[in-house]
């Protein structure tokens, strides 16, 4: 029998593999000359799948690592050779790097180990730090629960390390779908944990803090929260994708997270402290770009303030959903509204529209200029209501209307005299803008799409 030298491995405390020790039970293992024709058995049981990836490592010798769905790190041998940097930064943040799956899959190896059945062998892509791999997606029926890589450092017999792979792939699996369950069920209860934040269903601070403590719910010292909404339904691809997207994020911890229909409501956080809105503001738009262009889909969003204080949580809901109400209303005027920080008058639109709805008495601004665009077939109401969105910049009024500067300054002469007021005058340059904009919101739509 040929005996091997002690194999170094690396402390899994030691993440930056800094702590060399030697593996004793590897000493008197079969020599690798003999390896084809001995396999290990899987018929044991594992208590994690760090004894999984050990065992895996063990018999393949080199080394293993096995990702959940999400590529979250679940379990990675301590045999330590000589590391690429894609599995020493994976095993470090115990995560694979955004880097490596984009790279991975601008190369296409994902799609071909995501639509392959059995292990496959994959050369190494540099760009990216990473060797070559024997890789396997573990499943279940069609879905894919995770992967399992190996290092190939030309030491892996053909087949025989396939088969072993594969054996790997199913107690994996099984151990994913147990997971799974547990983290279906705790997600259960942090979702309806959530929903009773969002509807007022607790009345103190101290009654939410303790229901939170015995879930095993950490909550963030301050939180935002946000609504997006799509114009496709939100299905569990997307929010699996959202997570990624959220968890890849250096500053921002998602605590909370429900979906219905076309929107996904979220609760998040700050690691460290925000002042003003300008980060909140850029996250939040950096979030819809690259969502909408990985998910092919149209994204909006409304984001409430930051708050302290749990019993706010339906507050800060309810403004997350004024913004979304604006936007749907008038889409070209609030097009870049996001934060609810930043509504401004804004917030009063729906209720002067439901006041308005309740009367029938009509505005006694626009009266006289839309009698004269009836009878003279003018546009004195489109005038003004591009002139004050624009915020009374004459050359990009002109232009959006297709006038010259002259037909326009002519035009506002003419309202001047038929309405007996300037737009100068501030109370009435607001009320008339207000008029417009609540009382002829469909044509006011209509005019912006145009233009």
């Amino acid at each position: 029998m040929t005996t091997r030298q002690p194999s170094p491995i690396v402390s899994r405390k030691a993440a930056g593999y800094n702590e060399i020790t030697y593996s004793i039970s590897a000493i008197l293992q079969v020599g690798v000359g003999t390896l084809t024709d001995s396999e290990p058995s899987f018929d044991r049981f594992f208590d994690s799948m760090e004894s999984l990836a050990d065992t895996l490592s063990e018999s393949l010798q080199s080394q293993v690592t096995i990702e959940d769905s999400n590529h979250h790190v679940i379990g990675y041998s301590s045999h330590q050779f000589e590391s690429d940097p894609a599995r020493i930064s994976t095993i470090i943040g115990k995560r694979v790097p955004n880097t490596v799956i984009i790279g991975l899959r601008k190369k296409g190896v994902m799609h071909q180990l995501e639509n392959t059945a059995h292990p496959i062998r994959i050369p190494a892509v540099m760009e990216v730090g990473l060797g070559p791999r024997l890789a396997m997606c573990i499943r279940h029926q069609q879905e894919i629960l995770g992967y399992i890589w190996v290092v190939d450092r030309g030491n892996l017999a053909e087949g025989h390390a396939e088969r072993i792979v594969e054996k790997a792939a199913g107690i994996a699996g099984r151990y994913l779908l147990k997971q799974r369950g547990w983290k279906t069920r705790q997600e259960k209860a942090h979702e309806d944990f959530f929903w009773k934040l969002l509807t007022s269903h607790y009345e103190t601070e101290s009654r939410i803090r303790q229901e939170a403590e015995g879930s095993s719910i950490l909550l963030p010292e301050s939180y935002y929260i946000g609504v997006l909404e799509s114009d496709k339904t939100i299905d569990d691809r997307f929010v699996q994708r959202f997570r990624q997207r959220m968890e890849a994020g250096a500053n921002q911890r998602l605590l909370f997270l429900t979906a219905e229909h076309n929107r996904l409501i979220i609760l998040f956080s700050f690691l460290f402290p925000v002042e003003g809105t300008e980060l909140l503001s850029s996250f939040v738009q950096n979030l819809l770009q690259e969502l909408s262009r990985s998910e092919s889909c149209v994204l909006t969003a409304g984001c409430s303030p930051g708050y302290r204080e749990y019993t706010s949580a339906a507050a800060a809901y309810r403004e997350a959903l004024t913004i979304l109400e604006i936007k749907k209303l008038l889409p070209y005027h609030a097009r870049h509204l996001l934060l609810y920080e930043d509504i401004g008058f804004w917030a009063y639109i729906p209720a002067i529209l439901e006041q308005k709805r309740s009367r029938t008495r009509k505005s006694s601004l626009l009266s006289p200029l839309k009698a004269h665009d009836r009878e003279h077939k003018s546009d004195f109401v489109k005038t003004i209501a591009v002139y004050l969105t624009l915020n009374g910049n004459l050359k990009e009024s002109a232009s959006f209307l297709h006038i010259h500067t002259n037909t326009l300054m002519y035009r506002l002469n003419r309202i001047a005299e038929i309405t007996g007021r300037s737009l100068k005058e501030t109370d009435y340059r607001t009320s008339i803008y207000l008029d417009v904009l609540t009382e002829e919101t469909a044509q006011v739509n209509a005019w912006f799409q145009e233009g």
